[in-house]
């Protein structure tokens, strides 16, 4: 059985029958795996996108072209028109817009591209080198799906000379791209001068290559069916936890949580120090320990209007005497009829409380577990200068005839 049958078969793959669509670049990569499947029973699709970058990039759809037309293929061209941004991430962006927008257009059931096994050690050394972020290192899937169309990578069973030898044997043309014969970049001084050195101590590194990347990737699917499990609270913008759900891991495994969330809630990959890194800062406070994306600023009192929505600190809040089906309550409170206030809440304020004396406000922040960093983002509502709520921590407890019931609802 030949490498690419073998993976589809690892892979519990089937093409038959099936709308393919490989992304192809004139280069040998991608044009021996659309001619290792033209003759599949199949409908195999070419899509190439062309850069614009080099001045001759034209030749490769002149190639695509002719080769497409003698084998009676489908070839999709999109040249791209930005003049201004042409680095490596825009390119990429630019590349799958056109090759996703297309697999859905065509209602593929793939979509191919040509990565083989030198590219996917590459990008694990490449990675190793930037980040050495263990998250990071099997983001090259063999299978995977991108804004639902499903990604196939069927040539990682394959070296970079394999593939070239396959066209020279078969005395097909292709255009290799100048840029990658240089060592001017990372990726190349990588190709050219380290995986060839690797290649020589053990001729089966490729393999074990992809051995480390499917590792990670299950070590990855571990990680997140045991986070994704442990639910956090957000509290005023922040995320917090009990202590006692994270006792037995050790300070490395905390780490290593705490990193996944700030992936999951703000797409950032980071490396803790010390519970810091960035804007990002872990805090133990009382039985929780708390996620804090920056720090929040106090926020001067401003008055708001009733069932009219106000932003505070990025949050939309509504306060109405009636119920909103559609909202989300986050509370409720009994006031006189008046005009309302919202700010952060003033240190050393104090609350009136059902006895007619007062509390300072830092007992009720302190019963409720919220720390001093985040008192300011809690939002707090007064009348008349004094405090009648506060957001999950205190709501006024005097009573008298002529009060009404006010509900906080937070909106989208």
């Amino acid at each position: 059985m030949d490498k690419l049958k073998q993976f589809l078969t690892d892979y519990n793959l089937d093409f038959k029958n099936k709308t393919i669509i490989v992304a192809c670049s004139a280069g040998p990569d991608s044009l021996a795996l659309v001619d290792m499947l033209k003759n599949w029973p199949l409908k195999l699709i070419v899509a190439h996108f062309d850069h614009q970058i080099r001045q001759d990039s034209y030749l490769e759809t002149e190639l695509l072209g002719q080769y497409c037309k003698q084998n009676d293929l489908p070839l999709y061209v999109k040249k791209w028109k930005n003049n201004q941004n042409k680095t490596e991430a825009a390119a990429r962006k630019a590349r799958y817009s056109f090759l996703l927008a297309l697999a859905k257009e065509k209602q593929a059931d793939y979509l191919l591209t040509a990565h083989h096994g030198d590219d996917y050690l590459e990008n694990i050394i490449l990675k190793l080198i930037r980040s050495g972020d263990p998250a990071e290192m099997s983001s090259l899937q063999a299978v995977g799906q991108m804004e639902g169309v499903k990604l196939v990578r069927p040539l990682l069973y394959y070296s970079k000379g394999e593939l070239t030898k396959y066209l020279l044997d078969k005395h097909l043309a292709f255009i290799t791209d100048e840029t990658n014969l240089t060592n001017e970049n990372l990726r190349n001084r990588i190709r050219h001068q380290l995986i060839p050195l690797l290649k020589e101590e053990n001729p089966t590194i490729l393999k074990n290559g992809r051995t480390f990347g499917q590792k990670m990737m299950a070590y990855q699917g571990v990680i997140r069916h045991a986070f994704s499990a442990i639910k956090l609270e957000q509290v005023a913008g922040s995320l917090r936890i009990k202590k006692s759900l994270l006792a037995s891991y050790t300070d490395a495994e905390r780490a290593l949580f705490w990193e996944w969330q700030i992936w999951q809630y703000y797409n950032e990959r980071v490396h803790l120090e010390k519970w810091q890194s960035g804007i990002y800062r872990i805090l133990e406070y009382q039985n929780y320990v708390y996620l804090f994306k920056g720090q929040p600023k106090f926020v001067e009192k401003s008055s708001i209007k009733l069932n009219q929505p106000f932003i505070f600190q990025g949050r939309k809040y509504v306060i109405t005497n009636q119920v909103l089906p559609q909202a989300n309550l986050i509370g409720s409170f009994l006031a006189q009829k008046g005009n309302l206030k919202v700010g952060s809440a003033i240190s050393g304020s104090k609350l009136p409380l059902k006895n007619g004396h007062h509390a300072k406000s830092k007992k009720f922040f302190a019963q409720a577990a919220i720390p001093n960093i985040l008192r300011p983002a809690i939002l707090c509502l007064y009348q008349n200068e004094t405090i009648v709520f506060i957001e999950d921590v205190y709501k006024n407890q005097k009573c008298a005839n002529d009060f009404i019931k006010y509900y906080v609802f937070l909106v989208n």
